[in-house]
């Protein structure tokens, strides 16, 4: 159907007090029309960043951006703030993992969705309670009457959620976001908010980029997946074949160390080391101190993205020499 979302050798740089942070360093990625896309890896590996700058969420004072974020074949970095910001909540809208942090505690449930339609679509007062109110219905907080006037405080986390989902979809966006959205949730809860993402991604024809780092989750939603590694997308395939034959070694390690109920007895797999600090310029692979299939030229020489099947392409020396 197209790609709705492409994302081209896009590079974030934070300017902190211990000097220039590299997080992001050339970053492919395309989410296609009605696709639900995992992206996956550990974390401070810069999925977050890259979320943000879609939405163009960074202090631009201190953040130094570079690339190209097309979304619908517009450069969203080239677009003057203005038009930036219409895009979030109407095109493109974000659902973070901690709801609490992102609803404001001094209005009621109701009101805030409310808001998205009054901002998005120039509603009329009434027009908006009613619809805020369809969407209660729609996320499963019923009855709409009382969750309409209800504060944060009074949901459970799992309530708090849904009325994140709710004001993130209530104008149709054409890209959800989801950073993380089930973290802080038990495992009933995570599966209720995670079935409701895809049933609204199914219904509306919406595109979800799904930010985790559970391949459980990825697994059980995702057609396609990325996986970060310390800035950079280091592989990208179908979820299944990916899954069943990763070519990067990071991939390799990262599914290898995932428990397993069929090996319960069996001693748990770790990565070994841990990620560079982000403070270098980076130079060569960044998984070389970790990887036991490095190659000489992987600490000089930082691989090129190549197909390595159908669909499916990986950045790695030794993939590529295999």
């Amino acid at each position: 159907m197209g790609d709705l979302l492409d994302i081209r050798n896009l590079a974030v740089d934070f300017m902190a007090h211990e000097g220039i942070m590299y997080a992001l360093c050339g970053v492919d990625l395309t989410i296609g029309k009605g696709e639900i896309h995992g992206l996956v890896g550990e974390s401070s590996c810069g999925k977050s960043t890259a979320a943000k700058a879609i939405l163009g969420l960074h202090n631009k004072k201190r953040t130094r951006i570079k690339g190209e974020i097309l979304f619908e074949g517009s450069d969203i970095l080239a677009m003057p703030p203005r038009e930036v910001a219409k895009l979030r909540g109407s095109a493109i809208s974000i659902i973070f993992q901690d709801p609490m942090a992102s609803l404001n505690p001094l209005m009621g449930i109701g009101s805030q969705i409310a808001e998205m339609y009054r901002l998005h679509e120039n509603a009329s007062k009434r027009l908006a309670r009613e619809k805020a109110a369809a969407m209660l219905e729609k996320v499963g907080l019923t009855p709409s009457e009382l969750r309409y006037k209800q504060y944060p405080f009074e949901l459970s986390g799992g309530m708090q959620q849904r009325a994140m989902i709710a004001m993130a979809i209530s104008c149709s966006p054409k890209l959800l976001i989801a950073d993380e959205p089930t973290t802080a949730l038990d495992a009933t809860i995570q599966a209720q908010i995670l079935e409701l993402v895809k049933s609204v991604s199914d219904e509306m024809g919406m595109s979800v980029l799904l930010i985790t780092h559970n391949f459980g989750i990825i697994a059980e939603l995702c057609k396609r997946v990325s996986v970060m590694y310390a800035g950079r997308v280091v592989e990208t395939g179908d979820t299944q074949e990916l899954l069943a034959s990763p070519k990067h070694p990071y991939t390799i390690d990262l599914i290898a160390s995932i428990p397993r109920l069929e090996n319960s007895s069996e001693k748990l797999t770790s990565i070994a080391g841990s990620p560079k600090a982000l403070y270098e310029p980076p130079v060569g692979c960044q998984y070389y101190s970790r990887c036991s299939r490095r190659l000489d030229i992987c600490e000089k020489q930082y691989p090129e993205t190549r197909d390595v099947g159908a669909g499916h392409k990986a950045a790695c020396h030794w993939s590529h020499s295999a």
